[in-house]
């Protein structure tokens, strides 16, 4: 399975990459701002990164985006994608209350 994760090089979303490649997937993923030590680490996995939130960093089109959902900026893009399974912080976009989906 091939997963796209939006803002991969914070702590937690860097370590869900990490973990998700050990298990077997292709992982790639974008953030705003892609520098070591978190990017020489996610290299070194085998973890393709690009700096910046673009529907071009989509294609080829990744099976699963992983979000979460407090940055205006990876909902629209996640959404925008055209992909029915959208994860934000592990929950399914399809279940969330858009009541909470903006909550900081």
């Amino acid at each position: 399975m091939h997963i796209h994760i939006l803002g991969i090089c914070g702590t937690f979303m860097g370590g869900i990459a990490q973990l998700a490649r050990a298990v077997g997937h292709q992982v790639s993923g974008s953030d705003a701002n892609v520098y070591p030590p978190m990017s020489t680490q996610l290299e070194h996995a085998g973890i393709h990164l690009q700096e910046g939130f673009s529907a071009a960093h989509l294609q080829p089109a990744p099976d699963k985006i992983v979000a979460h959902g407090f940055i205006e900026s990876n909902q629209l893009l996640a959404k925008n994608s055209g992909l029915d399974d959208l994860e934000f912080g592990g929950e399914s976009a399809a279940n969330r209350d858009p009541i909470t989906q903006n909550i900081h």
